[in-house]
């Protein structure tokens, strides 16, 4: 109970963007840990592609402000993000205050809502104050390399151990993006886990993205409206928005490649329940029926677990 109390001052202490370790301050249920688990070994029988390390899942219960709690399955394993590293170029644009530029916003909306890279390089581009081109060499270089951790400076400051240095790329990178992998190691490769991203769509949906407008802002970019969808959607079939039932909410980003496929979600049930659900996998990047099966079964497992009641009014 003292536990709970402490997490909870922490959570209302401040309006601020909220960091990292206020995420791993929220307590642990058993119940929603024992749903990651649960579900995280029947993903594992039923696609035996995927192994235990190629799979994290974070969950956190939103549903009542003053008992949030979370569980997870290797939720902070290291993956590359693939386009979910999105989410933190949006929040470094609007931690600039560039949003309200026509252009700067047509981007943010083709980068979220269509995961489009060219947006996303404009953007990268743009926050770091830097641009694409042939090799560099020495402290040029270094200097490049050092703007691009705009975004992880940011984030490290607030706890967060991820890397959103890097565009994603369709084919490349080339010249200067190549030099800033750092090698056939790719030291500087994009890097996130589950709970990085739970953190920080929990903290989008409880209004805490550096002010109540800002993380309305986001949230209204990453909106998957569901009945009926977009007509461009691409981020809800074959991903988490999938497998919710009739009536739900979503607001979501997912990324996928030939290597990984992942999707980040806060989702509201039709029984009042609002969960944040990060499911990322690797190595079996081509099986389209992955996540929503993953999906699936959390929120079958989720159903065995009473939710908090709802805040009295």
């Amino acid at each position: 109970m003292r536990i709970r109390f402490a997490a909870l001052f922490v959570l209302l202490a401040t309006s601020a963007f909220a960091n990292f370790r206020e995420f791993t301050d929220l307590p642990k249920n058993p119940e929603l840990e024992l749903a990651a688990k649960n579900a995280a070994e029947q993903t594992l029988k039923d696609f035996p592609k995927l192994t235990a390390d190629n799979l994290a899942i974070s969950i956190v219960d939103v549903t009542k402000p003053t008992t949030i709690d979370r569980g997870d399955w290797h939720g902070d394993a290291p993956f590359y993000p693939a386009s979910v590293v999105k989410l933190y170029i949006m929040a470094e644009v609007f931690h600039q205050k560039l949003q309200s530029d026509p252009e700067v916003a047509r981007a943010l909306g083709e980068m979220i809502r269509l995961s489009d890279n060219d947006a996303t390089a404009f953007l990268l581009d743009l926050i770091s104050d830097t641009c694409p081109g042939p090799n560099l060499e020495g402290r040029a270089l270094a200097k490049f390399i050092e703007k691009r951790r705009v975004v992880n400076r940011w984030f490290a400051s607030m706890g967060y151990d991820i890397s959103a240095m890097a565009k994603p790329w369709s084919f490349g990178p080339f010249g200067r993006e190549k030099q800033l992998m750092g090698g056939d190691a790719r030291p500087n490769r994009n890097r996130s886990s589950a709970n990085s991203f739970a953190a920080l769509l929990l903290w989008i949906a409880r209004k805490r993205a550096l002010s109540g407008a800002d993380s309305d802002a986001m949230l209204a970019l990453i909106e998957r409206p569901l009945n009926p969808p977009r007509a461009d959607e691409n981020q809800v079939k074959e991903f988490i928005g999938e497998s919710l039932p009739a009536g739900s909410r979503e607001w979501s980003k997912a990324g996928w490649t030939s290597e990984v496929r992942h999707d980040a979600a806060y989702v509201e049930l039709p029984g009042g329940r609002k969960l944040i659900l990060v499911i990322m996998t690797r190595g079996t990047a081509d099986d389209v029926k992955l996540v929503p099966a993953i999906a699936k079964s959390v929120l079958g497992q989720l159903a065995t677990v009473a939710p908090p009641p709802p805040p009295t009014k």
